[in-house]
């Protein structure tokens, strides 16, 4: 038996798997790091993995499952909600520069297939890093957050006509009237598979999904979701369109369903470990000979691009009526390259299109665009800061802090909410039953839109910024409760309120504990952690269903509030909590003594907890819980329970050895 396949797949496994320890420590996309394996072990850089390593099935496979999972989120209602963002900037923005870079690599004399595939492929931006840094920096909903999203919605759609154009043009020889004819067979076919499959997944696949739900088995609906990403793929290849296209269409079916977060549950595993194979296997398309003769073009050719795409972008968002400040900010998000570039140069080279030389210089130049695009969406506010060329945005600005002002200049002793979701509006609710003023600030227009047409007092803007606030009326509010999801940003604005405001209460509501010093070193009077009180709630009714006395309940449960939720700290960890938040948490553990530990016999001031996050929470010996008191000796079978983060827990954990 051969095994030269596994060999070299296990090599790659292996050097993934310790580059992106690397990689996810200095913060860089994990693709970055599956480009960077595919180059190490590449015939033209070490010549550990030759080229006709049989890894395309594998990598294509993959990007199946990333267009799969791409089509789960396209929204018709969301298209048609950002119409503006998406069809006008994007399909202006795409077309802009598509044109324009076929044009530049038309003028030196570059080929002409190669040049428009490549034109194509450098139009696109990247969908993963532009998410993900927007999200990061909550500037999602943000005006160029939602410019830059638009651009990527309609990106992803034009990759998907890419996908259908690229086989037909490579098909159709050289002369234009097959070039036409097969694109346009090509196109005929593509509608005619989407539709077919669309209705297929309107109503063919609830039924089916439904049926499997019933039988409640979470192996046979991963199976399912399988064969239909998979059985699309292959219908699309059998008709000569490209596998990722039939993922694409497979995603859509499942989008509008109850089940599709779900169905990218069980997928997200299968999709990335393959997704990276995908870039692994273009990083050993990279030539490093050639980039080692025009590393002066890969630079200048990265340099160009960013300009280009930064021009492009900003002259059209500026075109289209969007404030300098923000055409710009939107402009850096989108001026690097993408993933469907490795795609559309991998699925050119599958069809016999390699490009030359040409291949390799447009995928490095898109490798280091994307290593730079996440440090210009970072800097982004610096950098505008730094212009300092729109100051008529900033009147803009103070205009419409001035409007909020006028609409709030009569509240005196109101409560100010800072984030008005589930939270904020329950509070708001029963701050109205009481007769009690307030007024909300929130980041999601939706929110903001909706409640407005309540006739809520609720603001859109950005909580941490002081003149906002105090435009709201902060100097003069009674109180302010902050109700949002990230306890980093609800840091920056207690500090806010601090550097202003020494003597307003601030209650802080938080999911859990992790963040409750911080708040309050940065000036929270109370933090509620959801988790904790949600906690007390329930033991209160389960000690009231136990027939205990209704005074003494609400006394514990006082006590437990008055004492910080000191009882609640820490809890027994479980593997999905450690995975998950890390070893800093705080956890409960438990430990034995025996007769031949070093604590036995011993008082429990033998521990040295300077220095150190943990504590004796309690000691139980012969089914009895007791209190840890100073000078109180341990005896074998004595159970300690500590209470720390992991890393010092195990630290006191010698004692007992």
């Amino acid at each position: 038996m051969d095994f030269t396949f596994f060999n070299q797949l296990m090599l790659i496994l292996a050097l993934s798997a310790i580059t992106l320890v690397f990689f996810k420590r200095f913060q860089m996309p994990e693709s970055l790091g599956y480009l960077f394996v595919g180059i190490i072990l590449g015939p033209t850089t070490s010549g550990l993995i030759q080229q006709d390593f049989d890894i395309a099935l594998l990598a294509e496979i993959g990007v199946v499952f990333l267009l799969f999972t791409l089509g789960l989120e396209f929204s018709i209602k969301t298209i048609m909600a950002m119409k503006k963002e998406v069809f006008g900037l994007g399909g202006l923005q795409v077309l802009v520069t598509g044109v324009g870079i076929f044009g530049i690599l038309t003028f030196f004399n570059f080929p002409f297939l190669a040049s428009l595939i490549c034109a194509s492929a450098l139009a696109l931006s990247s969908t993963a890093i532009v998410s993900k840094e927007l999200t990061q920096s909550n500037e999602i909903r943000s005006r160029q957050g939602q410019l830059a999203i638009g651009v990527l919605l309609f990106q992803d759609i034009s990759a998907v006509i890419f996908l259908i154009m690229i086989p037909a043009l490579i098909n159709g020889g050289t002369e234009s009237i097959a070039i036409a004819s097969s694109l346009g067979f090509a196109l005929f076919e593509g509608i005619i598979f989407v539709v077919v499959m669309l209705s297929i997944g309107k109503w063919v696949l609830p039924a089916v999904f439904h049926e499997i739900a019933k039988a409640r088995s979470e192996e046979l609906f991963v199976l399912m979701a399988l064969v239909v990403a998979l059985m699309a793929a292959w219908l699309s290849h059998a008709l000569e369109l490209s596998m990722a296209l039939g993922g694409f269409v497979a995603g859509m079916m499942m989008g509008e369903s109850h089940y599709k977060h779900q169905v990218e549950a069980d997928i997200r595993p299968f999709r990335d470990v393959l997704l990276g194979l995908f870039f692994v296997s273009v990083g050993l398309i990279l030539d490093t000979a050639v980039l080692q003769e025009f590393w002066k073009e890969v630079l200048l050719g990265t340099i160009a691009l960013i300009a280009f795409k930064f021009l492009v972008t900003y002259t059209l968002a500026r075109t289209m009526g969007e404030t300098k400040n923000i055409s710009l900010r939107a402009s850096l998000s989108l001026a690097q390259g993408g993933e469907f570039c490795f795609a559309l140069v991998a699925l050119a080279s599958q069809y016999g299109e390699n490009g030359g030389n040409l291949t390799s210089i447009v995928l490095a130049v898109t490798i280091l665009s994307m290593v730079i695009a996440p440090i210009l969406i970072r800097k982004s506010d610096r950098i505008v800061k730094l212009v300092k060329f729109d100051k008529s945005e900033d009147t803009v600005n103070r205009v419409k802090e001035e409007e909020v002002r006028k609409q709030t200049a009569h509240m005196n002793h109101h409560t100010l909410i800072c984030g008005y979701g589930r939270v904020g509006q329950t509070i708001a609710r029963f701050l109205s039953k009481e007769g009690k003023t307030y007024v909300a600030i929130d980041d999601d227009p939706l929110h903001v839109h909706e409640a407005g047409l309540a006739g809520d007092p609720v603001f859109y803007g950005d909580c941490r910024k002081l003149e906002l606030l105090l435009a709201v009326g902060l100097e003069r509010a009674s109180q302010v409760v902050i109700c949002i999801d990230r306890p980093e940003n609800a840091i920056k604005i207690v500090t806010a309120i601090r550097e202003n405001c020494q003597s307003t209460p601030i209650l802080v509501r938080t999911r859990d504990d992790s963040q409750s010093d911080a708040l309050k070193s940065a000036g929270a009077t109370v933090v509620i952690p959801e988790v904790l009180e949600s906690s007390l709630v329930i033991v209160k009714h389960a000690l009231l269903m136990l027939g205990l006395n209704p005074l003494h309940v609400r006394q514990r449960v006082n006590e437990a509030r008055a004492q910080g939720y000191e009882i609640l700290n820490g809890f027994y960890p479980g593997m999905s909590d450690y995975l998950l938040e890390g070893a800093n948490q705080t956890h409960r553990h438990a430990v034995t003594v025996h007769k031949n530990s070093k604590v036995c016999g011993q008082t429990i001031d033998l521990f040295d907890l300077k220095g150190t996050d943990v504590s004796i929470v309690e000691i139980r010996r012969d089914n009895m819980i007791l209190q840890p008191q100073k000078g109180m000796k341990l005896f074998p079978g004595d159970i300690v329970v500590l209470t720390g983060s992991s890393n010092d827990i195990s630290h006191i954990e010698k004692y007992f050895d």
